[in-house]
């Protein structure tokens, strides 16, 4: 029994030792680490700059301005360790290796390395211990092998093993593809060609379309965190993941299927683009993420779009075109078609003309509410009540979340309350009523949305067309006694605000009556039929990004907003 067990164990050996050889003596490897090398470096920081971390990392191999034993939620401190010796890495590999300096480098890489693994810092968020260390792990690990002198095998192995967190099979959408991303990592630093093939097979498993799971739809939406909306953010995530992959491994036997690349593309030439004018995004797609500075810039899909013209030469003027605009190369308008869709899974309508964009985000009993989440988006309890998000060139709303006026999100209606109120039930709230969709022919839509939300229901519709777009609301109650509003703006004020009142202009007016009223600014022409309440501001508004998001800085921000709703 016992002789059957060791021969047994022996030939296992065997078959594992001829896979591990076939796959050192596999070039694709080769070819597929130098692409990931090429795309981890950056440019070197200037020497002076290198020699100060390197001096003043400690003789433990630490950083004294780093907690290590830190737990915050987002900005997790202890990960800085990690990017402070790929910075190390990336110096040291152009450097002269005869040099002092050049040893010194190389001590100090190893001393971090060592350091990291003996305290094995964690954060209360899943996501830095199980994403973000073991791909920063890999990074470091792949850069550091093409030096001359490698780390000991020993650290190597210990570090490898390190990285061996997060399931990615269980996980679904951009958090299987991100755990998925550093697996592969793995598999090329232990050439190990199963989990190679595995971790490939599971990164590029989420493009594929599914409904109301977390992923890809049908409609061509992207849902997270359970059916909430998320075309940026973690679509942002998706995309990054499985093109980064997809440039990895192109031309190999592991390259992305036709029918797959059709589908990506797809989705980022059709959804996730058209969320976009000029370089910045809707703020309606990015979900609890609205809350965190510099959200709406896109200016890194410049970095895609390259990869994009590389990979898919089909849509090669697409992707040209919409550099152009990113890179402010071309105006926002440059080369948009008038197109028009509402997404049916994500709750969602897109209408686009070359001179502007307007977007209307809802929500159903189908649907989640956008989340409040490790502390993000403390107040964002009406963003899913019909917001609207204007734009002709691009910053309207860029960086306005500080100052806002949480209930009064452009397009929503909502009780006036004297303080924003938080949401209270993390991780998305599912919609309460069931009547929420739109048509459309491709050019023209409507939306409606039947809102029962915060003890006050209505019924709202959107009618688009080519230099107008109807906005109606009906059957508003609320069984609470206070005030509703009807938020038609809020936004950067840019230039003069000026009124018409019956065909006469008029002076600044607010909380006034007004007859067949007519509001201009920044090019956008408000009418209001009949005699309807207009408030109309453009005064100074101030807050903190703290305010909505316990990572932000408590800074005070401030700036001259326009604001314009019904009372």
């Amino acid at each position: 029994m016992v002789k059957y067990s060791i021969i047994g164990w022996c030939l296992l050996m065997n078959f594992f030792c001829s896979t591990f050889t076939f796959a050192q003596a596999d070039p694709l490897y080769d070819v597929i680490l130098t692409r990931v090398r090429k795309d981890l470096i950056v440019p070197a920081q200037s020497s002076e700059l290198t020699k100060k971390l390197s001096d003043s990392m400690l003789d433990d191999g630490s950083w004294a301005d780093i907690d290590y034993n830190d737990r915050t939620m987002v900005k997790w401190v202890p990960s800085n360790h990690l990017k402070k010796i790929k910075l190390l890495i990336i110096a040291y590999l152009e450097q002269d290796k005869t040099s002092a300096f050049s040893e010194k480098l190389h001590g100090n890489i190893v001393k971090g390395f060592s350091y990291w693994y003996k305290k094995d810092p964690k954060s209360d968020n899943w996501w830095h211990n199980e994403i973000d260390v073991p791909q920063l792990l890999g990074q470091c690990l792949i850069l550091m092998g093409a030096a001359d002198s490698k780390l000991p095998s020993g650290l190597e192995s210990l570090l490898l093993d390190r990285m061996d967190r997060g399931n990615m099979i269980a996980r679904t959408g951009a958090n299987k593809t991100d755990i998925a991303l550093h697996v592969f990592y793995r598999s090329l630093l232990s050439k190990n060609k199963d989990l190679l093939e595995l971790s490939i097979t599971q990164l590029f498993l989420p493009v594929n379309q599914v409904h109301y799971s977390e992923g890809l739809q049908y409609d061509g939406s992207y849902l997270q965190h359970g059916p909430q909306l998320y075309i940026g953010g973690y679509g942002t995530v998706y995309v990054t993941g499985i093109l980064k992959l997809a440039t990895y491994v192109q031309g190999t036997p592991y390259a992305l299927s036709s029918e797959k690349l059709k589908l990506f593309s797809d989705f980022y030439k059709d959804t996730y683009l058209k969320t976009i004018r000029g370089s910045y995004s809707d703020f309606n797609i990015q979900g609890r993420g609205i809350s965190r500075k510099n959200i709406l810039s896109r200016e890194e899909e410049a970095s895609k779009l390259n990869l994009f013209k590389k990979i898919d030469l089909e849509n090669y003027n697409e992707w040209d075109a919409a550099l152009k605009r990113i890179v402010e190369e071309e105006t926002a308008s440059y080369r948009i078609m008038p197109h028009h869709k509402h997404f049916w899974n994500g709750d969602y309508t897109i209408h686009l003309r070359p001179e502007y964009s307007f977007n209307v985000r809802i929500v159903s009993n189908r649907t989640m509410r956008s989340e409040v989440g490790n502390k993000e988006n403390l107040i964002g309890k009406h963003l899913s009540d019909g917001a609207t998000n204007i734009q002709l060139k691009g910053p309207e709303y860029y960086n306005i979340m500080p100052v806002w006026e949480w209930d009064k999100i452009p397009g929503t209606t909502s009780h006036d309350y004297d303080e924003d109120k938080p949401i209270l039930k993390e991780w998305g709230e599912p919609g309460s009523n069931a009547f929420a969709g739109g048509v459309s022919d491709g050019t023209y839509g409507v939306t409606a949305y039947d809102m029962k939300y915060d003890s006050l229901v209505a019924k709202k519709s959107w009618f688009f067309f080519d230099k107008e777009v109807v906005c109606l609301g009906a059957g508003i109650k609320s069984v609470i006694d206070k005030s509703v509003v009807t938020t038609v703006n809020q936004c950067w004020l840019n230039g003069e605000v000026t009124l018409f009142n019956d065909s006469k202009k008029v002076k600044a007016i607010s909380g006034a009556l007004m007859k067949n009223g007519l509001i201009w600014h920044d090019n956008v022409g408000y009418y209001f039929p009949g005699n309807q309440n207009v408030v109309v501001s453009k005064e100074q508004q101030e807050g903190s990004w703290y305010r909505i998001n316990k990572s932000g800085s408590k800074e005070k921000e401030s700036g001259a907003v326009f604001k314009l709703f019904l009372n």
